[in-house]
């Protein structure tokens, strides 16, 4: 095998692996978002509790993003996401012993340092290095559809070796130790066939964490209008999570087909939109004019979530608007980093530029959750109970129409530098 092929067969490699780590690295900290019920009966925990024991996983997620960022940029991404995988196993078979509360909590801030400070600018860095600027949108577009993809097969895997147990503590017991044993199986196979690069040092020494790389980051007004993009459209996510119910309660559709309808719109739209995303943005030669695109598509079918009307006759057209929609909504999610390249951030800084990006992206994670559910919750036992969605769907159109005008911004800004680039290098 010749040298181009060895090393687009590693390229190749190292983008199933790390899609199969990050389809699975969160799956044990969001547990109670599918094992509700019977987590609750194999903890003891109250809902109260189960809530306390996220908030804490939150707190320790939102203010690990940057210094993710930073450790990225100085230690190999092999070894954090080796280190990221197995040491979320171990905090994971702890968790298989159903210890009390205060344990709980420590795990899953455990969970928040495996999964976020250590593997996720990881993840990020090592498909960043895997191609050029041209290649960014196919290369993060592949990496989410596959996270996607291997979420699925895992959640409906946990779903029946829960069910080989007697009872809901056995289930979760087993659920628990599949995952954990699968993330041991993640971490060996990124042992084995992941490449042990070092991180790019632009010829000077390796220096421990400091703050020059988030202070020459920092100073890069384009990093942070790609963290827009991502609270816009994240933000947009948070309120879309309520279509579910909105279509039971406005729709009469049957708590069955609104079942499927969610599966359809985590996993599936997902993995479409992301590998049609990657595909279609590298094409255009932009990340940011795709998404620009992508923020219409949002804000017309938001629109149009207003102005259908409820009732059984228009489950059709509410349902074809809802995918419509997620296609939308979901490949952007997958290109939040692949704009890292396009607005010339140097590859050495990578990490440091999506710890950036992921701060501002997923901030809203720590007060839109209660906020939108309060903007439903005031509306319920009032003559308009379905207000409270409709002000949700008011919110998307808002955020799209910011997400399109930020890359207008940023494409002009980043034609600018483009330029001052060229012009410098000519000189």
């Amino acid at each position: 095998m010749d040298n181009s092929k060895k090393s687009n067969a590693t390229k190749w490699i190292t983008l199933v692996i790390v899609a199969f780590a990050g389809g699975l690295i969160t799956k044990l900290p969001y547990l109670r978002e599918t094992y509700m019920e019977p987590l609750q009966a194999a903890t003891g925990a109250t809902k109260t509790q189960l809530g306390l024991i996220m908030s804490a996983y939150g707190i320790v997620n939102f203010i690990s993003y940057f210094p993710g960022g930073v450790l990225a940029d100085k230690i190999s991404s092999k070894k954090l996401i080796i280190i990221s995988c197995i040491g979320t196993a171990l905090a994971g078979f702890w968790y298989w012993t159903m210890p009390g509360f205060t344990a709980l909590v420590i795990i899953h801030a455990i969970f928040a340092v495996t999964t976020v400070f250590t593997f996720w600018a990881a993840m990020v860095k090592s498909i960043n290095n895997l191609g050029p600027a041209e290649e960014q949108g196919r290369l993060f577009g592949m990496l989410e559809g596959g996270r996607g993809l291997i979420g699925t097969l895992s959640a409906f895997g946990s779903v029946f070796v829960f069910s080989l147990a007697a009872n809901d503590i056995g289930g979760m017991k087993n659920a628990i130790f599949y995952f954990s044993a699968l993330l041991v199986l993640a971490g060996v196979l990124a042992a084995i066939f992941m490449k042990d690069e070092s991180p790019i040092s632009a010829g000077k020494k390796q220096n421990p964490l400091n703050a020059k790389d988030f202070i020459e980051v920092a100073k890069m007004p384009r990093v942070w209008l790609c963290g827009l993009l991502g609270v816009c459209n994240y933000s947009a996510l948070i309120f879309h999570g309520y279509i579910t119910a909105y279509l039971s309660e406005g729709f009469d559709i049957s708590n069955a087909v609104v079942a499927n309808l969610s599966v359809i719109r985590t996993y599936f739209m997902m993995m479409v939109g992301s590998f049609v995303a990657g595909i279609i943005s590298d094409k255009i030669g932009s990340r940011i004019r795709f998404i620009q695109y992508a923020f219409v598509g949002m804000a017309v079918f938001a629109s149009l979530y207003v102005l259908i009307p409820t009732g059984p006759s228009a489950i059709p057209l509410i349902v074809a608007n809802f995918v419509c929609y997620g296609l939308c909504i979901y490949s952007i999610k997958a290109l939040y980093f692949s704009t890292i390249d396009e607005v010339l951030v140097p590859k050495r800084l990578a990490g440091t530029a999506s710890g950036v990006i992921s701060l501002v992206t997923y901030a809203p994670e720590i007060f839109l959750y209660a906020l939108s559910g309060w903007m439903v919750d005031r509306f319920a036992n009032t003559a308009t109970p379905l207000a409270g969605y409709q002000h949700c769907w008011i919110a998307m159109v808002v955020l799209s129409v910011v997400g399109f005008l930020t890359g207008v911004v940023l494409r002009r800004m980043n034609a600018k530098a483009v330029a001052a680039a060229q012009a410098a290098a000519n000189v």
